[in-house]
């Protein structure tokens, strides 16, 4: 793993905003065992992974920006801007909470392409999209089912007493997964 400033997580259940629920940053995770809702917005091409324990009771949600720390030209980052390395930090602060990747499941959303460039390969939503899955899937971390792709940015709220993710789509669109 490259070098980091902070890895981008908290575990804490008391952060809760006014409306109830733990808001995650860009290239942040939190990770909690209470039942309050975790919520990020601003997932463009970035894709949010929300990941429940129902056991345990513990969930986390994170946020991240780009597939691979290792592409990265910047010595200093936070891990969970990255799939590999905030997957990584959010599990293992997942499993010191008592949750077991194993015995777990994921609901992610993202992976919008927000900006046409004329380049050769996949767009970067496309790609956090593969990198997600092939993290989680190297994890043990069953996804249960996902919102990518599109051409608009959306929110997610995470609910951890229901297990219900909702996608709020910048066109209005809302989806429960």
């Amino acid at each position: 793993m490259l070098p980091t400033d902070d890895d981008g997580g908290r575990s804490t259940d008391d952060d809760a905003d006014p409306t109830g629920s733990i808001p995650i940053g860009i290239a942040e995770y939190a990770v909690t065992g209470d039942d309050v809702p975790l919520k990020t917005s601003g997932l463009g091409s970035c894709i949010g992974v929300a990941v429940h324990d129902e056991f345990a009771g513990v969930s986390g949600l994170l946020h991240f920006m780009l597939p691979v720390a290792a592409e990265t030209t910047s010595q200093q980052h936070p891990a969970a801007k990255f799939a590999d390395t905030g997957i990584e930090s959010m599990l293992a602060e997942f499993t010191d909470r008592g949750g077991d990747p194993a015995r777990s499941w994921a609901k992610l959303a993202g992976g919008a392409t927000m900006v046409e460039f004329h380049q050769t390969g996949p767009p970067i939503g496309e790609r956090n999209a593969t990198a997600v899955r092939r993290e989680l899937e190297a994890a043990n971390v069953s996804i249960l089912e996902s919102d990518f792709g599109g051409y608009h940015g959306r929110s997610i709220e995470f609910d951890p007493a229901t297990g219900i993710l909702t996608v709020t789509s910048a066109d209005g669109t809302v989806r429960r997964l």
